[in-house]
This record gives C-alpha cells, sequence and structure tokens, in this order.
C-alpha cells in the first residue's frame, strides 16, 4: 500500500516569510524550516526533555565551516537563537551527563596553499566541541598531526556517545597518506575531558572504512558497536561490504560479521540504533556503477552478527524488493527503534517525471517495518525543493520527527517535520 505526503514547502514559505516562527501550536503535527545566515545543513537532532536539539553546518568556503546548534520547543518552535561556532562542521551530538550541556564531534579542514604536490595540500583535524546548556561555547579539544612531517596523518571524527559509566566514546577514521587506507579509531575521555584513557587505532585494518554515523555502549557484553563500509579496493566504495565491528573497551578492533563482501555491488551503511532485542541496521545498496540502489535494512544480534532471516531491501514504487530490482533509486540515510518494537526507516528518493513520483529533485521515503523488517506502511513526502533526512527519532507521543536538509535553487535550510504515528501531519 502507497501513501503520499505533498508538503508545498515553497507555499509555506510564501505565506510567511520567517518559517521558524511560522506557528502551527494547535497541531500535534508540524513542518518547521530554520534559516541561516547563508545555507545550512543538518547533520543531527536529539530528544531533550523540553523539546529538540538541532546540528547543522554553514559551508563558507572548503576550509570555512561552522557548526551551527538551535533548540526548539516540542512543537519545533525556535527557542535559542541560532549559534555558529568556529573551527570546523560539527557531525554528531550528545548531552552530556548531569545536565552538563552538549558535546559535538567533527572536523575541520585547513588548506595549505604553498603545500607541493606532495604534500598534504588539505589537512583534516578532528575536534570535540563542549557547549553549555545555554549553547555558549565552553571549550574545543583538537585531535591533530603536530609533527613537523610535511605529509599530515587527517582525523575525522564521526561520532560519539556515552556510556553509563559516563565515559566518552570518540569514533572516526585517519589517514597517513593518500596512498594509505582511511582506518577507524577510536578514542575514550572520561567525563572531565582529560587525556585520553584509551585508544584502538585499528592498526590491523588494510583496507579503507566509512564509518556510520553512530556508536553504541552494547550493554550485553559491555562493548562498543559500530557499522562501517569497507571498501573492496582502496578508498573506492563503489564496490565495498558491511563490517559490524564490536571493540571491548581497552581492547583492539574485532570485526565480528561481514555482508556482502562476496558480491561485486556496494553496501554503503548509513545508521544503526538499538531496538528491543539486538540493533536495527540501514544501509544502501547498488551496483558498483551506482545504478539499482535500494534500501537496506537487517536485524542485528547482541552479538553483533547480522541475522539473515532479517535482511530485506525496499524501493519506492514496489515497497519490499529484491537486491537488484529497482524502480527508482533508493538511499537509506537514517533509522529509529519505537516502544511498540518496530523500525521507521527514512531516506530520499530520486524523483522520476517518467515515474510520476515525486516533486522534484529527492524527496523522503519513510517506511515503518516490524521487527522482522515486514512492510507495515510507506510514505513519500516532498515538496519543490530537494529533501534529504539525516536524523528520525520517535518522540514521546509516539509520533515521528525527521531532521533534513530541504533545498531550493541551491540554498539550504533545515527542516524538522514531526508527523503522528502513522506518518501522517494531521492535528
Amino acid at each position: 500500500m502507497k501513501y503520499s505526503l505533498f508538503i508545498g514547502f515553497m507555499l509555506l514559505l510564501a505565506a510567511c516569510t520567517a518559517l521558524e516562527n511560522a506557528e502551527l501550536t494547535e497541531r500535534s503535527t508540524f513542518i518547521k524550516l530554520y534559516n541561516g545566515i547563508y545555507g545550512i545543513e543538518a547533520s543531527a537532532a536529539e530528544l531533550t526533555d523540553d523539546g529538540y536539539i538541532v546540528l547543522g553546518n554553514m559551508t563558507i568556503t572548503r576550509d570555512s565551516v561552522l557548526t551551527v546548534v538551535f533548540k526548539t520547543d516540542k512543537r519545533g518552535n525556535r527557542t535559542t537563537p541560532i549559534h555558529y561556532y568556529q573551527g570546523g562542521s560539527g557531525n554528531a551530538i550528545k548531552p552530556m551527563p548531569g545536565n552538563n550541556g552538549y558535546l559535538i564531534v567533527g572536523e575541520k579542514i585547513k588548506t595549505n596553499p604553498n603545500a607541493t604536490p606532495t604534500d598534504n595540500i588539505d589537512i583534516t583535524s578532528a575536534h570535540i566541541l563542549h557547549i553549555g546548556n545555554d549553547l555558549d561555547s565552553l571549550r574545543t579539544i583538537y585531535l591533530r598531526d603536530t609533527s613537523m612531517n610535511e605529509v599530515k596523518v587527517d582525523y575525522r571524527a564521526t561520532t560519539l556517545t556515552i556510556t553509563p559509566s559516563n565515559k566518552i566514546i570518540i569514533l572516526g577514521t585517519y589517514q597517513r597518506s593518500l596512498a594509505d587506507p582511511e582506518k577507524p579509531f577510536i578514542q575514550q575521555y572520561n567525563i572531565n575531558l582529560t587525556e585520553p584513557e584509551w585508544r584502538d587505532d585499528g592498526e590491523s585494518v588494510t583496507r579503507s572504512y566509512r564509518n556510520a554515523k553512530s556508536v553504541h555502549y552494547n550493554p550485553n557484553n559491555g562493548n562498543i558497536l559500530y557499522a562501517s563500509a569497507v571498501a573492496l579496493q582502496q578508498q573506492n566504495f563503489t564496490n565495498s561490504w558491511i563490517s559490524i565491528n564490536q571493540i571491548p573497551q581497552g581492547s583492539a578492533l574485532n570485526a565480528v560479521d561481514l555482508f556482502g563482501s562476496d558480491t561485486e555491488q556496494s553496501f554503503i551503511p548509513a545508521d544503526i540504533q538499538p531496538g528491543n532485542s539486538g540493533f536495527g541496521l540501514i544501509a544502501t545498496r547498488s551496483n558498483t556503477d551506482g545504478t539499482n540502489a535500494n534500501i537496506f535494512f537487517a536485524r542485528v544480534d547482541v552479538t553483533g552478527r547480522v541475522q539473515p532471516m532479517s535482511i530485506k531491501f525496499y524501493d519506492t514504487v514496489t515497497g519490499e524488493t529484491n537486491e537488484t530490482q529497482s524502480q527508482i533509486q533508493d538511499y537509506g540515510t537514517a533509522i529509529a527503534a519505537t516502544k511498540s518494537s518496530d523500525f521507521i526507516l527514512a531516506g530520499h528518493f530520486q524523483t522520476s517525471v517518467t515515474l510520476g513520483i515525486g516533486n522534484g529533485g529527492n524527496d523522503i521515503l519513510l517506511i515503518r517495518i516490524d521487527q522482522f523488517g515486514n512492510l507495515i506502511w510507506k510514505k513519500t513526502i516532498g515538496g519543490t525543493g530537494s529533501e534529504t533526512v539525516s536524523t528520525i527519532r520517535e518522540t514521546d507521543d509516539m509520533g515521528i520527527l525527521i531532521c533534513g536538509t530541504n533545498t531550493v535553487n541551491g540554498v539550504s535550510s533545515i527542516f524538522l517535520i514531526k508527523t503522528d504515528i502513522n506518518g501522517d501531519l494531521k492535528n
């Protein structure tokens, strides 16, 4: 069964010059757009006690990217100004324990105009930004190559989590030179962010890794769990498989399970989130030339292994499909578990005039499945611009919060959409 919700982003924009203040206060669902000084793009959104906190980025030039943060109430009305922080991009945000503000991780690119062809022209450093509850910047910690070598090691921070024992876990990648693989690293801090307590550099890794947007403490065994794409050819993710990785705290990388390693396909995991038993994984599967892209779902058990019977592929047009049949290009980007043990999958699809699907550019695909991957419903949401999803969460009232980026005529804005339990917008 197929449903469609066509949201007139531009009609709403015409009706209110400051859309972030467009009031839908009588509704339990809403659509909000937030505009920055320049175009801003969404990275993540998280639930707070009184609403939501939103993370994004504003790109001025390649080596001038500002992290963007603001808060809203539960109806999407901004409760703070949009704050801009120098020092690089923000990829993930988490609340600190004890109501002690928020942590953001990301990276900063510095271009060296005097670099020779054998040097790193762009030098990338990972950073951790600590901000207060009022969103004031408290401090920034950088992970960078401070050696005198001409070729610098690049560091990127993908995401973070905070364990029940208040240990801060940072997941990222590093690359020694353009000819070397991009390897994963995990670094652990205490709650005061003093010197790192433990670090694993994945030295045994021989291929390039691209991490999904989440890392988790696994309460079943005390390990740190995350998913990555692994390139079959160095740094060429057009031919890749999924790796489910677990690391005992203080130990070394262990790839628990691999999926797709015997196939000529591209598997790019986007997110992995804990469910009722184990974890749910969302990814994009495509041919090596990028065609026949579909959304991929699998359950990962508490030991970190993909459950073969749970593997599903989804297409906007046909719903459940097989891995090589795709009526339209579909991309999985976010997942959330629900209180009823279902999963909500979110992504986007390239609209098709030929098939009469979508409103132009990319539109949102929203899918609800049971814990075994069986399709419950799917919805498409789109405006006159191009929409992509960064985060999806179930709200306290069992609604669905969607955060992402809307781009119209090359100018990007962050959006929040809250639907009801069935993915509908109504009173």
